[in-house]
């Protein structure tokens, strides 16, 4: 699958969020990766564009912001990228977690690395919500109880298409046998 197929299918398509526990680890970690960088970018321009104003309001004399300013730019991005996806794989094992309670209650069979891939897949409208909380001025009240409410109710669709787990064998006691 292509990257706009999975983010499309990550928006609103909960049996294939489901589906996606069965694809590659590298095709979930790519997908992670370019999400990530897109978000890092949308972050940065951001950042980018009001630097002047926060650089400006420091104590720092201006001949060593002058020795640093090549450098600021893109240490910042660098940074900026490597914690982003530090937070993201954080997020989806943390939701994967949860993902797993969600499989005992509904009694479906899965395991953590299937529930890793599809709570990674399914952060992509919490993230999104989080991107938007950053990107508009007035910011979005809550977004993080939103964004992890909608995390948690993504993977809870997803589980729903998990197979049923198998039922479970009743133990056969034999009476002891009279010699």
């Amino acid at each position: 699958m292509k990257f706009h197929q999975l983010f499309k299918a990550a928006l609103h398509e909960p049996k294939k969020l489901a589906a996606f526990r069965l694809l590659p680890l590298g095709k979930v970690v790519r997908y992670i990766f370019v999400f990530v960088l897109i978000t890092a970018i949308l972050s940065f321009v951001k950042f980018a564009l009001s630097a002047d104003t926060v650089i400006g309001s420091t104590d720092i004399p201006v001949e060593e912001l002058e020795d640093i300013g090549p450098l600021l730019y893109p240490a910042a991005f660098v940074m900026q990228f490597f914690i982003a996806t530090l937070y993201f794989y954080v997020k989806a094992s943390i939701f994967a977690l949860a993902g797993l309670g969600f499989v005992k209650i509904r009694k479906k069979r899965g395991e953590y690395r299937h529930l890793w891939r599809t709570s990674a897949i399914s952060l992509t409208v919490p993230t999104l919500i989080l991107l938007l909380d950053d990107l508009l001025p007035s910011g979005i009240p809550f977004s993080s109880w939103l964004s992890a409410a909608s995390a948690l109710v993504y993977i809870w669709l997803a589980v729903g298409y998990y197979p049923k787990a198998a039922p479970k064998k009743r133990a056969v006691h034999n009476s002891p046998s009279a010699s």
